[in-house]
């Protein structure tokens, strides 16, 4: 009966190998959750989407407030919702471009402030003019709701908004009224 060879040891040329391979095992790894994490915190890297107003796109508006709605009023709203995309889809490329141009503006060598003044004033033109489009196709699809809705949709604003929701106001004649809570920075 034979013995066989014990394993040889792994020579030191080796190790530098296995340890770039774990380097990047662990840097495609950490890719791959920091993405699947941003994406599901709603969240991109870099600079965020415009924000045409949380009551139109965001889940915290109208789309989510539709998903709590019977099945036969929701088909309603669908027809907003994809009026929604294709209106606001070229708005926010116009003002992602305006925004690239504001930056490239402001990182120009020598800086030119009428250049960076004009980019500006774009960008606050296409930001208007999404957010305009915004209301009115808010204020639609609010139009088609009954009294009820409105008034389940306000209270769902209110439950959504970003700090929490703000404090009742306080009427005028009560003396005794106690001061509203300060609010927390957003």
């Amino acid at each position: 009966m034979t013995i066989p060879d014990p394993p040889r040891p792994l020579t030191r040329k080796w190790s530098p190998l296995l340890m770039a391979s774990l380097a990047l095992n662990l840097l495609i790894l950490g890719t791959v959750a920091g993405t699947v994490f941003a994406h599901r915190a709603g969240h991109g890297f870099g600079p965020p989407d415009l924000n045409i107003g949380r009551m139109v796109a965001g889940e915290q508006g109208l789309r989510g407030f539709v998903r709590t709605l019977p099945k036969e009023r929701r088909v309603i709203f669908r027809a907003a919702a994809e009026q929604t995309r294709q209106t606001l889809q070229p708005l926010r490329s116009t003002v992602r471009k305006a925004r690239e141009d504001a930056t490239l503006a402001l990182k120009s060598e020598p800086f030119d402030s009428a250049r960076f003044e004009k980019a500006m004033g774009d960008l606050i033109n296409a930001e208007s003019n999404a957010r305009r489009a915004g209301v009115a196709i808010l204020a639609g699809a609010v139009a088609q709701m009954t009294p009820a809705e409105r008034d389940q949709f306000q209270a769902w604003r209110r439950r959504h908004e970003r700090g929490g929701p703000p404090p009742p106001p306080a009427d005028a004649n009560d003396a005794d009224a106690p001061a509203p809570p300060p609010q927390q920075p957003r």
